[in-house]
């Protein structure tokens, strides 16, 4: 049996270019510069995910965290619905917003960058990760921003814009029978 000679530099070419793990230097977050952010984003897209399960269970929400292939990251189990939700974290405001884009995919990757499509989800959570707030849509736009004035609006009441959200997709939100978050609906949503 022959056997295939390496070839010079070929190992460094397949060899990992991001550190994959948490390194000290986040620590100052937000306060990092755009490298350490950079090479760090899967870990604050990490914790953006995160922040919104703890939304969302402090209300009685459950969710279900999907495969990293598929286009939405959650399915919500709203009592109005079970609602797939895709999550897009931003890390700090630039000139008084933050600033999302809706697409998916890497520009290193083989695929690109690509827009969702209608069918990917159903809700999109906005997380103002330095903020420690959510802001909860149904719009599909490509691009959208949370002012940083609506970030204590957010904070004060999480679930408002969950509520104006599934309404938006037209559920009832506290209406929904034989749901045992009733009694957490009543009267206001998911308060």
């Amino acid at each position: 049996m022959s056997k295939q000679p390496l070839l010079s530099g070929f190992e460094t070419l397949c060899a990992s270019q991001i550190d994959s793990t948490p390194t000290h230097d986040i620590r100052d977050f937000p306060n990092l510069s755009r490298d350490t952010m950079t090479r760090n984003a899967k870990w604050f897209g990490l914790a953006g995910e995160y922040l919104v399960d703890s939304i969302l269970l402090r209300f009685g929400i459950y969710t279900s965290q999907l495969p990293e292939m598929l286009p939405a990251d959650r399915i919500v189990y709203h009592p109005a619905a079970d609602l797939r939700l895709q999550i897009k974290t931003c890390c700090r405001a630039r000139d008084g917003y933050f600033h999302y884009s809706l697409t998916k995919g890497y520009h290193r990757s083989p695929a690109g960058v690509k827009r969702y499509q209608e069918s990917d989800f159903d809700l999109v959570a906005l997380v103002a990760l330095s903020e420690n707030a959510v802001k909860f849509s149904a719009d599909r736009q490509g691009s959208q921003r949370i002012a940083i004035s609506e970030i204590e609006t957010l904070r004060a009441d999480p679930c408002a814009s969950l509520d104006r959200a599934v309404g938006e997709l037209g559920f009832a939100v506290g209406k929904v029978a034989g749901s045992s978050l009733l009694p957490i609906l009543v009267g206001g949503g998911c308060r």
